[in-house]
């Protein structure tokens, strides 16, 4: 590297780092024009929406809707949730989670909203196998020591693995959430997990 010293038509001075190339100036031409590697793939999507009805009250509900917190609930799922980032370890606004089933990679978890006062909590989630899924989750009182929990997800595919798990999304979303609903429930009227699938 050389250092050349130029003055400039105002008086002041500035410096300029020359680099040496080495090769010869035929290495320097440009090479073949880049081919268009634009995917023809195109991502699926489904939305899901439901609502379940629980035996508590949004303040005790609530805490429990969180991918870390959702293993001291979920029964027999297998369910391991870790904090990546959390000041509180659990789930708050700009949280970064990761879940994992027995058997699977992590699943990373984004928490965009976490109103403790309105009782909404959205999410976005990357699974393994192929799909991101956005899931708006909002809690409702309706009674005496009974709530409404409305959820929305949003899957898309990223791959055509993520494409064909779609079809099996649906099929298994209203058991999914039968079972969620009774897990719950249970935990939250009782104290205790429920074991077992029923």
């Amino acid at each position: 590297m050389k250092q050349l010293r130029i003055a400039a038509q105002a008086g002041l001075w500035c410096s300029l780092s020359v680099l040496a190339v080495a090769g010869p100036t035929d290495s320097l031409k440009p090479g073949p024009p880049a081919t268009n590697t634009k995917s023809s793939f195109e991502g699926a999507r489904v939305v899901l929406t439901h609502s379940i009805t629980i035996h508590s009250t949004p303040e005790k509900i609530f805490p429990l809707l969180c991918p870390v917190r959702e293993g001291e609930w979920a029964g027999d799922w297998d369910w391991d949730g870790r904090p990546i980032y959390s000041v509180s370890g659990v789930s708050e606004e700009n949280a970064v989670l990761a879940t994992r089933h027995a058997g699977k990679e992590d699943t990373i978890w984004y928490v965009i909203a976490n109103d403790k006062d309105k009782f909404i909590n959205e999410m976005i989630y990357v699974m393994p196998e192929g799909q991101i899924v956005r899931l708006h989750m909002k809690v409702t009182a309706t009674g005496k020591n009974l709530s409404r929990i409305d959820l929305r997800y949003i899957r898309t595919g990223l791959n055509e693995a993520g494409n064909k798990l779609m079809a099996h999304s649906k099929a298994h979303f209203l058991p999914m959430m039968a079972e969620w609903e009774k897990s719950l429930d249970h935990y939250l009227t009782t104290g205790k997990v429920l074991r077992g699938r029923h």
